[in-house]
């Protein structure tokens, strides 16, 4: 009985060192490149195109060959321990690296969005708040000594694949620094919620924004749900989102109808990912995050980059 015990004793012990996160950044590059090699990469040894089943969401994800991934939310939050000083937020599924780019997925278990207030989208009215909020944000940020948006503009406007059930838009932004930064974003709808895909390129390589785009896009559009979880599988009674599509585009970028909507801080962690949070109309957000907010939409370095592979067209 004594030996059974101390062999369940140890059993858990282990169980529960496999899954304790070290809550530390580190800046040294070489040291976290050793770190990260504790994680458990996938595709990156005989790496293969396939598809990636993701049970807590029941959906699948294509990945291509020359793409490496994490699916496991403890690597992934570990990871982003080492990388940023910060957890991952519990909707991540998946952290995708690719040549020159980094595909962040999230799930969004709010219900089925409607997509009638998609007629309420403007393109032109959703960039100008954008630009209003960035410019008011200015002061703000340099008392903080904090990098802000100087310049925005769309590389392609806010869209909706009516058949795949999918929206997508991308847009450029200067900082303040000179620097450049691409960021695309991708909304699966499904019938319980939806999947939230980030596309995040190493803007020093990119010659052609609009095909990078594109590219983001295309992941989207090869998700699919599970039989019977599809958005067109809504029936009355499933659970309906507090708010629209229309609402939710307003509300992933930043702008000042995310406020009034009161889903702020549901948003939050989502926002603060990428540098969107930069351009939320709230100045005290900062502080929320110890003081300063720092942009954090570059690609971090891992291991080796892989030659760009492209999607093909499902038939």
């Amino acid at each position: 009985m004594i030996k059974n015990n101390l062999i369940i004793f140890f059993i858990i012990l282990f169980s529960f060192s496999a899954v304790a996160v070290e809550e530390k950044k580190y800046e040294d590059y070489e040291k976290r490149k050793v770190l990260y090699e504790k994680l458990n990469w996938k595709n990156f040894d005989n790496p293969k195109t396939h598809s990636l089943k993701i049970p807590s969401a029941k959906v699948n994800l294509d990945i291509l060959e020359s793409e490496y991934y994490l699916d496991r939310w403890s690597d992934i939050n570990q990871f982003y321990w080492w990388t940023w000083g910060h957890g991952a937020g519990e909707e991540m599924i998946a952290y995708i690296r690719g040549p020159d780019y980094t595909i962040f997925v999230d799930f969004i278990d709010d219900g089925y969005v409607k997509l009638d207030d998609w007629k309420n989208v403007n393109a032109n009215n959703l960039m100008s708040e954008m630009r209003e909020s960035a410019k008011a944000n200015e002061e703000y940020f340099k008392k903080e000594n904090t990098i802000y948006a100087t310049k925005l503009d769309w590389i392609y406007e806010p869209t909706l694949n009516e058949e795949k059930k999918v929206v997508s838009y991308s847009y450029k932004v200067k900082w303040s620094d000179n620097t450049v930064t691409m960021e695309s974003k991708s909304l699966k709808l499904g019938k319980k919620g939806y999947i939230d895909s980030a596309y995040v390129s190493n803007i020093e390589n990119i010659t052609d924004f609009a095909g990078e785009a594109k590219a983001s896009k295309e992941f989207a559009e090869y998700i699919t749900f599970d039989e019977g979880l599809k958005h067109s599988d809504y029936k009355s009674g499933d659970k309906v989102a507090a708010v629209g599509i229309g609402s939710l585009v307003a509300g992933t970028l930043g702008i000042k109808a995310l406020a009034k909507a009161g889903i702020l801080a549901k948003l939050l962690p989502l926002l603060i990912k990428f540098g969107w949070i930069l351009l939320i109309p709230l100045a005290f957000v900062g502080k929320l995050f110890g003081g300063k907010v720092q942009q954090s939409s570059s690609t971090d370095e891992t291991f080796e980059t892989k030659p760009k592979q492209t999607r093909k067209k499902k038939k």
